[in-house]
């Protein structure tokens, strides 16, 4: 077994948790972890904590667009770049402080003389057939660039090129559906999806950017002091993820600062274990394990904690995202200004360098679209989502029904939609202050992608949704949600199927300009969004996307029959079996072969009848590309299964 650099001999001196003053000073030092009785002492040493100036906690708003372009890359580098050790989302190389810590063994002796055989090898392993579970890549706490990254929209790009996208879909599929009787089935797929896609457009369009201007002022009217500082919990709900990550993140938490003694960390482990519970008398935080576990999951768990804890705010990190030190500073002052909000949610960012999976940097990569973009617009009628982690909650909000909704699945958003069904307002600010990892093989992928879909499903299919006292722009977003969960999950097989058809129906209407219906869509996704993402835009981005279609559909068909899902922590990495994700594997492997032969077959039959072969080919050429997207979760073999 490989040396894990973060141990270290015992003896070494426990790290301050917290000071009185508004200075903060981490340095690196081993922090003696005990695993459990009759264990010895082991050391796991922690790299200091990036601290940020007290007088920094505000930026003023005229220093953020200067600081984003200043460092703004350029446009063909955006487009040919890729994931890399020490890039950050703008495509900056980040100081050794911010850079991920990985935990990985010590690379092979001679290992820059391995045969071009061997590589290939080694990069067919990592990417299909891993030998062993992946490594571990640590994420820190985000930079000052990184903060105001989600500042900027930049949001045209995106609309025009999704018009466009939109109104070529919708002329080539309206002209497929015209061309028989029997094929008016493809028009209850085709206005569902246009329905969707002008709805999410409108919110887009009409969306409000974040007033950085006036957020600033809120910091200057509500200064946090000693007086004036309320008490804030810090809930930290854990259960069975690797030690390492949990240290790491706690590193962070310890390091951020509040005034006086007002923060308390509280360590909620519904996986009851000796070695967590050491860890946090390490650093000094409280520590709670629950009598009815698993009631209610990660519900259950911060319900308990309610009832626990007194604190005037509550503050939710998951067990991977570590928090700036100026994550209070920025966000209990917006509570202050408005006495009506329960809720502010900031961004769950994720980094994507060169040592991650490339389910891990698509996974990371492909959620900036709904909280750079999406999130901050749907904050403008009111009905921007909580996500859980990285919020801020006002006790009071939820104290009338015990805290955070008692729900099995995505109970953050559930929490705020009753909390501003209530009466209570719920605020977005595209403020970067936490970052995280993302699940790293395509079955952890896929059971957090069925998780957040469950929840939406369960949210918006209850008579409370409809019943709710929301105003109509707030029902027709969270609508939008649930439409993007069921227009993905049936595009991957709805959108192949005009191609074969017709092939078998109509070859005359076969011409090899139709691909140009399908291009926009094809342009957008590979290129505009690509050039427009501050994070690497790669193809793990496209991979990633198949997982959420069937990770979705497994979702719509548990709501329909009635079934449930097992609930696997966010940060527990490891792969967890899952019938679900086999059967959607078979399911996409017969779809497939199925979507294929009835192409390639009516390909030939039809070339050989006479059909020019130009006419096809791009059809052809098209489903090349798709099956090359679907490849690596089709092929892919878990550590375990390998």
């Amino acid at each position: 077994m490989s040396q894990n650099p973060f141990l270290t001999p015992p003896g070494s001196q426990p790290a301050s948790l917290r000071t009185a003053s508004s200075e903060t000073v981490q340095v690196a030092r081993p922090i003696p972890v005990h695993l459990g009785p009759g264990s010895d002492a082991i050391s796991v040493v922690l790299p200091a904590a990036e601290t940020v100036p007290a007088q920094d906690a505000g930026l003023n708003e005229k220093q953020a667009p200067a600081e984003q372009n200043k460092n703004k890359a350029s446009l063909w580098s955006r487009l040919t770049r890729k994931g890399g050790k020490n890039e950050t989302p703008g495509n900056e190389t980040f100081n050794e402080k911010a850079r991920p810590t990985t935990v990985a063994p010590p690379a092979a002796p001679n290992a820059e003389k391995r045969s071009l055989k061997q590589r290939f090898v080694d990069s067919y392993r990592k990417d299909y057939c891993p030998r062993e579970a992946p490594t571990v890549v640590l994420p820190s706490c985000p930079t000052d660039k990184e903060k105001y990254s989600y500042m900027s929209m930049n949001r045209w790009p995106i609309i025009l090129g999704g018009l466009l996208s939109a109104l070529s879909l919708t002329a080539g599929a309206w002209l497929f559906i015209k061309t028989e009787w029997y094929f008016f089935w493809y028009a209850l797929y085709a206005v569902w999806t246009e329905v969707y896609i002008f709805m999410s457009l409108g919110v887009t369009i009409f969306g409000k950017r974040f007033d950085l201007k006036g957020h600033n002022q809120k910091l200057r009217d509500h200064p946090l002091t000693v007086e004036t500082a309320p008490t804030v919990d810090i809930y930290l709900p854990v259960c069975k993820e690797p030690i390492e990550v949990l240290a790491n993140t706690w590193k962070h938490v310890a390091a951020m600062r509040y005034p006086g003694l007002k923060m308390q960390p509280v360590v909620l482990d519904d996986g009851a274990q000796d070695e967590v519970k050491s860890l946090a008398a390490t650093f000094g935080f409280r520590y709670i394990v629950r009598d009815d576990r698993p009631l209610l999951k990660k519900s259950g768990n911060l319900r308990n904690a309610f009832n626990h804890t007194s604190g005037d705010y509550f503050v939710v990190f998951d067990a991977d995202f570590c928090p700036r030190p100026d994550f209070l500073e920025e966000l209990i002052p917006i509570h202050l200004a408005n006495p009506k909000l329960a809720i502010v949610q900031t961004p769950q960012f994720f980094r994507a360098p060169g040592e991650q999976t490339w389910v891990e940097q698509g996974a990371g990569s492909v959620q900036e679209y709904f909280y750079r973009l999406i999130q901050p617009c749907r904050n403008t009628w009111g009905a921007a989502i909580c996500v859980g982690s990285n919020a801020v909650y006002r006790r009071e909000a939820l104290a009338a029904v015990g805290g955070t909704a008692a729900a099995e699945c995505s109970e953050d958003v559930h929490t705020g939609f009753y909390a501003v069904n209530r009466g209570w307002e719920l605020a977005y600010a595209p403020i970067v202050l936490a970052c995280g990892i993302c699940p790293d093989t395509p079955r952890a992928f896929f059971s957090q992608q069925m998780r957040w879909c469950t929840g939406s499903l369960s949210l918006l299919t209850h008579r409370d949704f409809w019943k709710s006292d929301l105003a109509f722009k707030q029902k027709l977003c969270y609508l939008s949600g649930m439409m993007y969960y069921s227009s993905v999950a049936t595009a991957a097989f709805f959108n192949p199927l005009p191609a074969s058809v017709l092939l078998w129906t109509r070859p005359e209407l076969m011409k090899y300009y139709n691909l140009f219906f399908a291009l926009p869509s094809l342009l957008v996704g590979l290129i505009v969004i690509r050039a427009w993402a501050r994070s690497p835009y790669t193809l793990s981005v496209q991979y990633t996307q198949v997982i959420m279609a069937y990770a979705y559909l497994q979702s719509f068909l548990d709501r329909i029959f009635g079934t449930k899902l097992s609930w696997v922590p966010s940060g527990d990495n490891k792969s967890h079996k899952n019938n679900r994700y086999r059967n959607m594997r078979v399911l996409a492997w017969c779809w497939t072969i199925a979507h294929n032969g009835l192409l390639i077959s009516a390909s030939v039959y039809r070339i050989m009848g006479g059909l020019a072969w130009w006419q096809v080919f791009p059809a052809l050429l098209l489903d090349a590309f798709n099956l090359f997207i679907v490849h690596r979760f089709l092929f892919y073999v878990h550590a375990k299964e390998a």
